[in-house]
């Protein structure tokens, strides 16, 4: 005999529910991770036993209460904001991906944790389901690899820029050689040159992590900068006959950032959009004021591509991921991108469909006459 839950009158019969609210409320509980429930408004609603212990908090303690509650008190109003800008496409997805989120405990202490979001129409309107799960013992484990990797390319730094030096004395001087000798010594240098490229870029990327690369901030045009990448990556485009289009409003205020680094963060963006975009596409890069915020600018990157893989989105921003493009690189360029912004206190972000391609986004402060004082002053 079939069990009642599974019975034909059970699955069936759109007036008898399979699950119970009580079986519901059960299934809730014994889940290993943490399951908060919020209103559209932010507020919480329902909360499991797992995100109870993990936050420290009673039920009592936090229904009613704003989710903001649970993340640190620096980031509650961006986190307010970034939750608005969900439940206005609400849709399955990791929160804020890419981005290293913490949690706040009842006592005050600060730990990472990975959020997905769910949403559900239901009587009491739009709710979003949030699954948290504390991450703290696999960022433990990726500092000690990053110490290791750090570690290792320090000493393989100096002698690696030696070897490279020579191959390009041998170089020089290399008419004495036959032809094949010519062609050896060139792929070794490439070689050589390539991981020293590689070698510096994972420094730079552990410097921007510990807070150890400065930031030079000065006035300038975004727009200008954008022309300028365009006309660099142009050659690249026009050998897959692809279209780079710009859309960056051209009356725009000037912004105040290291110009150094937001034009490396447009290279790389740009740059990946021209090799993971199929021959003939478009990518389009625009600039305009942010609608959320009037004292930034937004920038966007997008292409028609096809889109990325949703099992990558949610490492998409860490340091050694890439795609399945053959000619993929070593998977800096995005973690770069995202501590440059980050270093600046800004917003970057990413959305992708099969449909629709990719978007990379991110936000700059415009500059202000107090800005501007300071880069004069110190001129």
């Amino acid at each position: 005999m079939e069990p009642e839950h599974f019975s034909e009158a059970n699955t069936t019969d759109s007036n008898v529910p399979l699950f119970s609210e009580d079986t519901t409320r059960i299934v809730l509980e014994s889940a290993p991770i943490g399951i908060v429930v919020v209103d559209v408004a932010g507020y919480i609603v329902l909360v499991n036993h797992s995100a109870q212990r993990l936050f420290g908090y009673t039920e009592t303690e936090l229904l009613g209460r704003p989710l903001t509650l649970l993340v640190p008190e620096e980031i509650r109003q961006i986190h307010a904001q970034r939750y608005i800008e969900y439940t206005r496409d609400p849709r399955i997805r990791p929160m804020g991906s890419g981005l290293n989120l913490n949690g706040r405990r009842k006592d005050g202490s600060i730990f990472p944790v990975e959020v997905s979001l769910g949403f559900a129409e239901t009587r009491l309107g739009l709710l979003s389901i949030a699954f948290v799960s504390d991450i703290t013992k696999q960022r433990e484990s990726e500092r000690l690899r990053d110490t290791m990797i750090h570690t290792l390319v320090h000493d393989l730094r100096n002698p690696l820029g030696t070897i490279s030096t020579g191959l390009q004395v041998l170089q020089m001087g290399a008419t004495k050689l036959d032809q094949e000798q010519q062609a050896v010594l060139g792929i070794a240098l490439r070689g050589s040159e390539r991981m020293l490229k590689l070698i510096n870029a994972i420094l730079e990327v552990n410097q921007l992590e510990s807070g150890k690369l400065s930031l030079n901030p000065t006035t300038f045009r975004i727009q200008d900068q954008i022309a300028e990448m365009l006309a660099l990556l142009s050659p690249l485009a026009e050998e897959k006959s692809q279209r780079l289009l710009n859309s960056a409003d051209a009356d725009l205020p000037a912004v105040y950032a290291d110009s150094v680094l937001i034009n490396r963060v447009l290279e790389n963006l740009i740059g990946n959009a021209i090799k993971y975009t199929p021959s003939s596409g478009v990518i389009q890069v625009g600039a305009q004021r942010d609608s959320n915020d009037p004292t930034k600018l937004r920038v966007d990157v997008s292409d028609n591509g096809p889109g990325i893989a949703p099992e990558l989105m949610p490492r998409l921003f860490g340091k050694f991921i890439s795609g399945a493009n053959k000619d993929r690189g070593h998977g800096l360029g995005l973690a770069f991108c995202k501590l440059a912004i980050e270093a600046h206190k800004e917003q970057i972000a990413v959305h992708s469909s099969a449909d629709e391609g990719t978007t990379f986004w991110f936000t700059l402060p415009i500059a202000t006459p107090e800005s501007i004082d300071s880069t004069e002053s110190e001129v």
